[in-house]
């Protein structure tokens, strides 16, 4: 869990200050991550489920100018990488708030919203909105995808099991 938790955050930071430049690190991580990974279809399933959830989330915020990206009208692919490299941590790094749904809601409402603040603050990204406003959208917004996130682990990590 502590290798997971440190990848991650090298990951974000480099994602976000180098941007497209640091893909290639995240994608040795990645790799890395499935190796030492002891149920990788459910690793998979989870990664590309929630990977691929949030990218759509994350464009519809940039179709209502929630986010704006200068002269893009797709969110880049660094925050596409971002979005895999948080995936591996649901069922690792983030394990803790497996059984505790409320613990899911508070967490989504707090922390994913900050870090897309202090992320604003140091990439190409901007809000179309106020901060306060857009913390409130976001904040709602990852509330939901957090128990929504653990539930899908939840359900391929039972899957994997079972049929072993």
């Amino acid at each position: 869990m502590l290798l997971n938790i440190i990848g991650f955050n090298i990951a974000w930071f480099g994602l976000i200050l180098l941007e497209n430049r640091f893909i290639p690190v995240v994608l040795l991580w990645i790799g890395l991550h499935f190796y030492f990974c002891k149920q990788r279809v459910a690793e998979a399933k989870l990664i590309v489920s929630v990977a691929t959830i949030g990218i759509v989330i994350d464009s519809v915020l940039l179709f209502f100018d929630v986010f704006q990206f200068k002269d893009q009208l797709v969110i880049p692919l660094w925050l596409m990488m971002l979005w895999i490299a948080f995936a591996a941590t649901v069922a690792h790094s983030l394990q803790f708030l497996s059984r505790a749904k409320v613990f899911q809601l508070i967490v989504g409402f707090i922390f994913p919203p900050l870090s897309y603040i202090a992320g604003e603050s140091l990439t190409s990204m901007t809000f179309g909105f106020e901060v306060l406003t857009t913390y409130f959208i976001l904040a709602v917004i990852w509330s939901i995808l957090m128990v929504l996130f653990f539930h899908l682990k939840k359900m391929f990590y039972f899957q994997e099991k079972n049929n072993v």
